[in-house]
């Protein structure tokens, strides 16, 4: 295998010419060409509904989730059918800018034969047509059984770099670990995975709220600063229009106040957020733990309800709401007799 130029560089003439020059995007801070994005998220979740997405915006470099993109060729090598994308394009055509190559191998490819796709790659990326080269899901091309062992991993992963040394950007599909993970950490295999590649990104459901259900939370790790830490989005599976989700939690609290001050209303005194979680209606989807202490505090932040306690574990915030008596300690006064 060739090798690359051996001859060092002094660190002071990398200073001396300058910083390096700003980042080109085909989807501005998510895909770069010349670095790999890893898209990890569980079974079913929608990555390849935001990649289809992604790719009708490819077309003519229409802005993606309030996010600019620039016009592109992508190839998918997918593990779905031709019948499958045919049916996913009924609601989310795409246009000849995007080639599928749909079951390549009649297994897991050999050695051999990830290289030789990947030769192919390189070809029609020297012939301009091809900018994002988008493997969906990773495991099912990766050759042998190497997604566990980290030599084994990056020897296969090693040969995309001839495509982004070529200038194509390269989106990798993933499954996630069967057990819990910090964000982050979801990938299912070997950690050098998240090591190699330039950016990691999780999709997740926003919440297990029904009022959530077509909604989304894209998380991410990068080593390029415009890309945003977190993304929230609403698909519409009716229309396969997209749109970004200014304040998700702004808003699940403004469709599940009413909820929350039902559950105030039945208290003749100031309660905690467990206590008051407990009570929460069979026939309605119960927010986690944490959702719901950020709704009361939320709440109380717009002045809709009253706070006691000091936060801690042996003085926990209790909620209640205002009552007649509240303007007057306000003040400093005590409030009048009042005769029952």
């Amino acid at each position: 295998m060739p090798i690359n130029d051996l001859r060092p560089i002094p660190m002071n003439a990398l200073a001396a010419a300058g910083p390096p020059p700003a980042a080109r995007w085909l989807w501005h801070g998510y895909l770069a060409p010349g670095d790999v994005t890893l898209l990890t998220s569980l079974w079913k979740t929608g990555k390849t509904t935001l990649l289809a997405g992604l790719l009708q915006r490819l077309a003519d470099g229409e802005p993606f989730l309030d996010r600019s993109v620039a016009p592109g060729r992508a190839w998918i090598v997918s593990e779905e059918s031709q019948e499958q994308w045919r049916e996913r394009m009924s609601v989310q055509p795409l246009g000849p800018h995007v080639q599928l190559l749909a079951r390549p191998f009649r297994g897991r490819p050999t050695v051999d034969e990830w290289h030789h796709l990947l030769d192919f790659a390189v070809g029609a990326r020297a012939a301009g047509e091809l900018d994002l080269f988008i493997v969906d899901p990773l495991a099912s091309f990766l050759p042998g059984r190497c997604e566990s062992d980290a030599a084994s991993l990056l020897e296969a992963l090693q040969p995309l770099h001839r495509l982004t040394a070529a200038g194509a950007a390269v989106l990798l599909l993933h499954h996630p670990r069967k057990r819990a993970s910090e964000p982050g950490q979801s990938a299912r295999g070997s950690g050098a995975l998240l090591g190699f590649v330039d950016t990691a990104l999780e999709l997740t459901r926003y919440s297990s709220l029904k009022t959530d259900a077509n909604r989304r939370l894209i998380l991410a790790q990068s080593r390029r600063p415009e890309t945003p830490a977190r993304l929230a989005y609403e698909w519409n599976p009716a229309t396969g229009a997209f749109r970004t989700v200014p304040d998700p939690r702004e808003r699940q609290f403004e469709e599940n106040w009413q909820t929350v001050l039902s559950l105030l209303q039945g208290r003749q005194s100031a309660a905690t957020h467990r206590e008051l979680r407990e009570s929460w209606p069979s026939d309605v989807d119960r927010p986690s733990e944490t959702t719901f202490y950020e709704w009361l505090n939320l709440a109380f932040a717009r002045k809709l309800l009253r706070r006691e306690g000091k936060g801690t574990r042996m003085s926990p915030w209790r909620y209640r709401l205002e009552n007649e008596d509240d303007a007057y300690w306000d003040r400093g006064e005590l409030p009048p007799i009042r005769l029952r």
